[in-house]
């Protein structure tokens, strides 16, 4: 049994007394609470009343003043936003924050707040029940809270029957809808009354942006227009006019600049925008009434930014790939891969329509790029489409593409024929092609003279690689088969590179070659002797009239002080004769090396003759004096300087130039006239003995009748007509020799001896032609014809060789005593020079010793005279002789000249010169004589000579003089010298015509080196060395004439000796260096001929004009610079 405590008791009295506390003062709280709520409630409905007020004031305020006023954009722009921030505001401040806190969101009033209101509000409640929330504050912080608890029990108790909440009384809110109803009931009016002045401006405040006309008495009217134009068009804005008014003038406004628009009748206008680029803000004004602002708006139009075309040419063009940069207007190469990428604008679609085709589409690879690809092998015309969405019906621009065509290549040749060898043919000519050349070939056929085509052949030309090529070629027609009477077509063809369309050929036009047969050969020989002899019988008469001009110049100079105008012309004519002169000898020549030519091609030519002709060829090539021109190229340089001294010394060596000239080709018109007699009669006796052989040969098918009747009639007659053409030619060759001095021994029964030949080939044939002949008796006939021509070609021969026999040692005799007349006139010229150095002048002695000086001249002008008669028969006598003679006149006629005007020393000078010169004549003459002595031994019956292994005998006795045969001769001559110069070392005197033989055997020696030096450089061998030695000789030969032989000149003579050695060894090493080149079968340099120089030369002229063309010109430019230029060559 539980036992009563007191403190129990008192401790539940207490708990409980402390919830009714706690009860109280929560409903306190709680009526706290809701008198709070009902403080922001009265707020909210206060704030509404204020903002309704607010608001619907500033609308109606805004709305007023906008309708009367118009505002800008600007204005209605404040008004608006101004609008916008008085209506937020008021709301946030007046009914969103009491909302909020109506919610205890955000910061609320307090207790303490709420219980002052409520206190200021109820008298009884004061400041109780702000004093129980602070009781209640401290017992919260007291241990001993009985007593604070005992205080707010007291105090809540005393208010706890008072109605917090009708401390607030809602109904007095109404005093504030004075402030909302009158705006309210004023919009409500306006609204129904006049409504547009809410409506219309409040659209105006609104719309802000746009620009509002104010009513006006009109109004404009764009109808159903779409404010829209294609990008770059025009367009054209219809105004209608409405209203009780109608303007008479329009204007848009653009950009802030009015421009007029075209009134169509009284209440329509129009006005075009042009070339519309982007979107366009206009207003239409008339006064004072404007629209609104209206926008054009643009439809982007699709265009093109920028195109390349990349271009890739046919590999055999050989042209680099190329990209072109806004070109659509192509000319290229056929068979080109064309790329087009087009960077676009605004394009959804583009295609490419090439002629009448079907338009193709462009691969698209980006939003704004295009690729198009194809391969052009013809000319086309295209267009380039582009459109867009928006746009469906395309722009376009339209180009074209020429084609350049691979042209066939073009090739051109000249022909050259070798004036020395007419078997050797050159080519040259030029070959193009627009991008390459593959080859270029000959093409020959030969035809032979009996009408037979052989195949054709063709050979591979090399060539340069290029588009243009300069080509070379030649052919030998001796390796090509060709005979006489042959025929030789022949063309160059030129392939090209093409790889479209395959190779393309062209050929230059056929070429052809007709070897003339052996009659046709004779013709142009007797044609080109006839031109020769005719071209030295004008020249012969040519050089004595300008000789008589000469002196006849040399008469009018004498009496002028100095060289004037008319004199100078008249010399400069006299110099064009000169050079029509040495034309005329070249053009001999050439004939003359023309006829050896053909000679050696179409027959085996006698070795006498071909010796002779050889030697007739250097004689005319010495006739074409070197000097002489040398010394016409001297006075026309000078010509304007020229003074009369200078202009007298020139003449006179022209005289003394002329003088030889005249000799010479007297000289040669004879031997050519004995040559040609010769040449002649030999082939007519080759003639007697061919026909001999056939008549011997018909004789016999005569005889055995292996023949028709009729056959062998018909080949007897052809014989017939051979022998008449013979017995005709006999009788020409006849009355040639009767023109030769002196004649050729021919024999005088030739006419009788052709016509007994004639009587048995006549007999022969009607015997044949008869029925009844015998075959035997024409058979007979036949036989002694044959044996009778035989025995005329045998006189003939016998008679030829007995007179040129005869003759020789005739000639002979007459050398000899020329050389015993010449030596007596050097030695009287000796004596005579002596005499007059130790002879005063003033002396009757010094007349007597002038008047043997006259006597010397006249012996010697004797000698001249045979001397000229023997060199017009005897082609072994040197030009060099004619020289000397001339020279020894000019001397002889100086030195008498000299002593006149009692000039002894000049005279002696010319004297040694006379007697060197006599002297080198001698020898020539000896040596003349030699050669005629051994060609004649040689010629004897019965006679051996001996011939080097693989020889034809001693070779042409004219021929140049070889390095060791000058070597020993100058050995020989420094032995003889040596032993003079032991003689003289004994005391015994030196004759003079011990060193004039020295000095001429020097001189002849020297002449042979100088000959043989001329060929070398004639050759392209010249040596230095061998001029030296001609240097040394040249001073050893002064040494001699003037009778000085000491130390210096023979050491000066074993040098030259010493130098001739080595030469001779570097010749002999020469030779074998050529012999080994010879055997590994190199073939021999040919001399270009002369005319395709000159081609060559104007074509790398050409060449040289070409290149100045810009290689970075396109292929269509510089194709048009390349016509401009073959056009000027064509020219």
């Amino acid at each position: 049994m539980e036992l009563f405590r007191p403190d129990i008791c008192c401790n539940r009295s207490e708990q409980k007394h402390r919830m009714d506390l706690h009860q109280n003062y929560s409903l306190l709280i709680q009526k706290l609470d809701q008198f709070i709520r009902k403080f922001y409630l009265n707020q909210l409905i206060r704030g509404a009343l204020y903002t309704v007020g607010t608001v619907l004031f500033l609308f109606l305020a805004f709305s007023i003043l906008e309708y009367y006023l118009y505002f800008g954009t600007l204005g209605r722009k404040i008004l608006f936003f101004g609008f916008i921030a008085v209506l937020l505001g008021a709301a946030y401040s007046w009914v969103l924050l009491p909302l909020f806190h109506y919610f205890k969101l955000g910061k609320t009033i307090s207790h303490e707040e709420a219980a002052k209101i409520i206190g200021d509000h109820f008298n009884n409640v004061e400041d109780k029940l702000l004093n129980v929330l602070n009781l209640r504050k401290q017992a919260e912080a007291m241990e001993n809270k009985e007593l604070l608890f005992a205080g707010i029990e007291q105090k809540t108790e005393s208010i706890k029957l008072v109605p917090f909440k009708a401390a607030i009384d809602l109904s007095k809110n109404r005093k504030y809808l004075r402030y909302a109803l009158p705006p309210f009931l004023l919009l409500i009016f306006l609204l129904f009354a006049a409504p547009s002045v809410i409506t219309d401006s409040t659209y105006r405040i609104v719309n802000n942006g746009k620009e509002f006309a104010k009513a006006a008495p009109f109004s404009f009217e764009l109808g159903k227009q779409i404010l829209e134009v294609p990008q770059y068009e025009d367009f054209n804005l219809d105004v209608a006019i409405s209203g009780k008014v109608l303007p008479n003038d329009v204007s848009v406004e653009i950009d802030g600049f009015q421009y007029k628009a075209e009134k169509l009748d009284k209440d329509h206008f129009s006005f075009l925008f042009r070339n519309v680029q982007k979107d366009v803000s206009f207003r239409i004004i008339s006064g004072s009434v404007t629209s609104e602002t209206k926008i054009l708006k643009v439809i982007p139009k699709p265009g093109l930014s920028d195109f390349t075309v990349s271009l890739n040419y046919p590999a055999h063009t050989g042209r680099t790939r190329e990209q072109l940069t806004n070109l659509g207007d192509l000319m290229i190469p056929e068979g080109t891969v064309v790329t087009w990428n087009f960077n676009t604008q605004n394009t959804d679609h583009l295609l490419l329509k090439f002629d009448a085709d079907k338009a193709i589409k462009a691969e698209q690879k980006e939003a704004t790029k295009f690729q198009f690809r194809k391969s052009i092998n013809k000319d086309h015309s295209y267009q380039v489409l582009y459109a867009n969405d928006r746009l469906p019906i395309p722009d376009s621009v339209n180009y074209s593409i020429n084609v350049i065509k691979d042209q066939f290549p073009t090739i051109s040749v000249e022909e050259f024929i070798d004036s020395n060898d007419r078997n050797f043919v050159y080519f040259a000519g030029n070959a193009s092609d627009d991008y390459g050349i593959q080859n270029l070939t000959f093409h020959y056929t030969l035809i032979k003279q009996n009408g037979k085509s052989m195949p054709e052949m063709m050979v591979r030309v090399p060539k340069a690689e290029g588009k243009e090529i300069a080509y070379e070629y030649n052919i030998d027609l001796n390796k090509l088969g060709v005979e006489p009477g042959d025929n030789l077509t022949y063309f160059f063809e030129v392939a090209d590179n093409d790889m479209i369309n395959g190779s393309k050929k062209s050929k230059t036009g056929i070429l052809s070659y007709n070897k003339p047969t052996f009659e046709e050969f004779k013709k142009l020989e007797n044609e080109n002797e006839e031109q020769i002899k005719d071209n030295l019988e004008k020249s012969i008469k040519d050089l004595e009239k300008m000789q008589e001009n000469f002196r006849k110049m040399k008469e009018k100079l004498l009496q002028e002080k100095q060289l004037d105008w008319q004199s100078k012309k008249e010399l400069e004519k006299l110099l064009e004769q000169q050079k029509e002169l040495q034309n005329k000898l070249e053009e001999s020549k050439k004939k003359m090396d023309e006829n050896l030519k053909n000679q050696e091609e179409f027959q085996e030519p006698d070795p006498e003759v071909k010796e002779k002709q050889e030697r007739m060829q250097e004689l005319m090539k010495e006739a074409i004096s070197p000097e002489q021109k040398e010394l016409m190229d001297k006075i026309q340089e000078l010509m304007q300087d020229l003074e009369k001294e200078d202009a007298m010394q020139m003449m006179d060596q022209f005289e003394m130039n002329n003088e030889n000239s005249n000799k010479d080709m007297k000289r040669l018109l004879e031997l050519y006239k004995q040559l040609e007699m010769e040449k002649e009669v030999k082939e007519q006796i080759k003639e007697l003995d061919k026909l001999a052989d056939k008549q011997e040969e018909l004789a016999n098918k005569t005889e055995k009748e292996s023949a028709p009747k009729e056959d062998l009639k018909k080949e007897q007659e052809e014989l017939n007509k051979k022998m008449d053409e013979l017995e005709k030619k006999m009788d020409e060759l006849e009355k040639k020799n009767k023109e030769l001095s002196p004649p050729k021994e021919l024999g005088d029964d030739n006419k009788e001896k052709m016509e007994d030949i004639k009587n048995d080939m006549n007999d022969s044939k009607k015997e044949l032609n008869s029925k009844s002949g015998d075959n035997k008796k024409a058979a007979k006939k036949q036989k002694d014809a044959a044996k009778k021509m035989k025995k005329m070609g045998k006189d003939l021969e016998m008679n030829m060789e007995g007179g040129e026999m005869d003759q020789q040692a005739e000639d002979i005799k007459t050398i000899r005593q020329l050389l015993e007349n010449l030596v007596t006139v050097s030695y009287d010229q000796e004596r005579l020079s002596k005499d007059i150095g130790s002879t005063p002048t003033t002396t009757p002695r010094f007349v007597d010793l002038v008047k043997q000086q006259f006597k010397i001249k006249g012996d010697f002008a004797v000698i001249e005279d045979s001397l000229t008669a023997l060199a017009m028969r005897v082609d072994k006598i040197e030009s060099f002789v004619t020289e000397k003679v001339t020279e020894i006149k000019y001397n002889l006629n100086h030195s008498i000249e000299q002593l006149e005007e009692r000039q002894s020393n000049r005279a002696i000078d010319n004297q040694r010169r006379t007697m060197t010169n006599l002297n080198d004549l001698a020898l020539m003459l000896s040596e003349s004589m030699k050669d005629m002595q051994q060609q004649m031994s040689g010629s004897m019956p019965g006679s051996q000579m001996c011939n080097k292994p693989g020889g034809k005998g001693q070779g042409k006795s004219g021929g140049k003089v070889p390095t060791d045969k000058i070597t020993e001769g100058q050995q020989g001559l420094n032995e003889d010298l040596q032993k003079m110069s032991d003689n003289m070392k004994q005391g015994k005197k030196g004759s003079a015509k011990d060193f004039a033989e020295a000095a001429a055997r020097q001189a002849a020696l020297r002449k042979a080196l100088q000959d043989l030096q001329k060929e070398k450089q004639e050759q392209g061998k010249g040596d230095s060395g061998l001029q030296d030695i001609l240097n040394q000789m040249d001073k050893v030969e002064t040494d001699l004439v003037n009778k000085r032989l000491n130390g210096e000149s023979l050491a000066r003579q074993k040098d030259i000796l010493t130098r001739l050695l080595e030469a001779e060894k570097a010749e002999r090493q020469r030779e074998l260096d050529d012999k080994r080149k010879a055997e590994t079968g190199e073939d021999k340099l040919r001399p270009v001929p002369p005319a395709l120089q000159e081609y060559l030369k104007k074509r790398q002229a050409e060449a040289a004009l070409y290149k100045t063309v810009s290689p970075s010109l396109k292929a269509h430019y510089r194709q048009l610079v390349d016509d401009y230029y073959k056009a000027l060559k064509s020219k």
